[in-house]
Parts: structure tokens; C-alpha cells; sequence
């Protein structure tokens, strides 16, 4: 007959057997994905942002920035930072591809960024270099971009490091939707002649060939059925936009 001391010993391995095998059997845990803006984060150095590029031309972004700001103190003051809602609302009514001043429709692939703190500190952007490949349409009059070149696209937030060497972000909460490095996209563009720059409105992502909604308008439709871009090719997006 075998002992009590024994029986407590076999059924404490046994436990100890099963809970192991529980734990390789268990999945592996994934990594959280990364949120879609975390390039955000990455700080632009002291200054860096005023390199290659003309006083003037600083200047006349800064002041459309400023005036943009919600905040009535510079962000470098306490408790002055106010992060812009992500989403926002949309006229449903309106067709896939909305109707904006200046509007130019183009695809491009997302090359380099940098933070700008403005010089009054009231505002805090991003400008994305984006390197052109089509222009499907341009009613900026101005009968530019050109196919290679380079532009400016200005987006609000980011991250730069200040003379005293602080970090400081702003308006960069995760987001699950949003411009990417080296993505390749389809956008709905405003052109701003004060600052030489652009604002998005749209995007789809064609990184992979398709084009995937890439804002919550875009997916709005998608999901709707109301999108005749959503996954269209690469190839097919000149035709498809002809009938918008």
C-alpha cells in the first residue's frame, strides 16, 4: 500500500506535469501592433526642421499653423498642449471623391519626414515629403506637380527636441489610420499657395497594388458599398477616377 506522503508527492508532479503542458500548448503572445502615427515620435533635433528651406517659406507655414492653433499659450507653456479629435465628422451625401479647393489627385510614395516647432511656439507640424509618380487631376491652376518631383504635404502634430534638449510632442495620439513611410498612396490633396504645401483629405493606401481605404471616409464608403476605388488596381485607378 503506498503511503499518503508518496500520493501528495505523485499528485503535486502531476499538477506541476500538467500545468507545464498547458504552457506549451498555450499560443505564443503577439506584439501589439504598432499604432499607424507612431513615426510621430521619432523627435526632430533643435532646429533640423529650418534646413533647406527658405525663411519666407517657413514663415508663411508657421503663420497657417498658428492661426490653426486651439491652445491661447505657446506650446512650450504648461498645460497648454490640446490634441485635435481623431475622425472628425463628414457630409455623407457628398460623392467618393470630395470636392476641395485647389484639389489635385495624384499618387505618391511617402520618402522622409521632419517635425517643425513654428518660431512663435503656438503650433507644432509635420512636413512628409512624398515623391510623385501620377497626377490624375490638378485644379490648382497652377499646372503643377510634376510626375518625380517632390512635395510638401503638412500635417498636424509631431515631435522635435527643444534647445534645452526636451522632448516635446504634441497632438500625436495612436491612431489606426494614417500616412506611412515608404507607403505608396492614392490622395486627395488641397494645394495652399501661401507656404507652397499640402493639405490631404483623402487617401487610400496602394502599397500592396490595391487600394485600401486609409481614412475614416474612405472607409466609411468602403464599408457602405459606395466606393468604386476600394480595391481597385494600381492600373485601373486612372479609369475608375474618370467616372467620379
Amino acid at each position: 500500500m503506498k503511503r499518503p506522503g508518496f500520493l501528495a508527492i505523485s499528485l503535486t508532479a502531476a499538477l506541476c506535469t500538467l500545468a507545464t503542458f498547458g504552457r506549451s500548448q498555450s499560443p505564443p503572445e503577439t506584439a501589439p501592433t504598432p499604432a499607424a502615427n507612431a513615426w510621430m515620435l521619432t523627435p526632430t533635433p533643435y532646429l533640423e526642421w529650418n534646413k533647406d528651406i527658405a525663411s519666407s517659406l517657413r514663415a508663411q507655414r508657421d503663420h497657417f499653423w498658428d492661426a490653426a492653433a486651439p491652445q491661447h499659450l505657446p506650446l512650450t507653456a504648461p498645460n497648454s498642449n490640446m490634441a485635435v479629435p481623431e475622425g472628425g465628422t463628414f457630409d455623407r451625401t457628398q460623392p467618393e471623391i470630395g470636392d476641395v479647393p485647389n484639389r489635385v489627385i495624384l499618387t505618391g510614395t511617402f520618402t522622409k519626414h521632419r517635425s517643425v516647432l513654428s518660431s512663435s511656439e503656438m503650433s507644432l507640424y509635420t512636413e512628409v515629403t512624398l515623391r510623385v509618380d501620377t497626377v490624375y487631376d490638378d485644379e490648382s491652376g497652377l499646372g503643377h506637380p510634376f510626375a518625380n518631383n517632390d512635395i510638401a504635404l503638412l500635417l498636424s502634430g509631431g515631435t522635435v527636441k527643444l534647445r534645452s534638449g526636451v522632448t516635446l510632442t504634441h497632438n500625436t495620439p495612436p491612431r489606426d489610420l494614417f500616412l506611412q513611410p515608404d507607403h505608396k498612396y492614392l490622395l486627395v490633396l488641397s494645394y495652399q499657395t501661401n507656404g507652397d504645401f499640402y493639405l490631404v483629405y483623402d487617401n487610400w493606401d496602394i502599397s500592396s497594388g490595391t487600394a485600401r481605404a486609409n481614412t475614416y471616409r474612405t472607409r466609411y464608403y468602403a464599408s457602405a458599398g459606395r466606393s468604386s476605388l476600394e480595391g481597385a488596381s494600381v492600373q485601373q485607378l486612372g479609369a475608375v477616377l474618370s467616372l467620379q
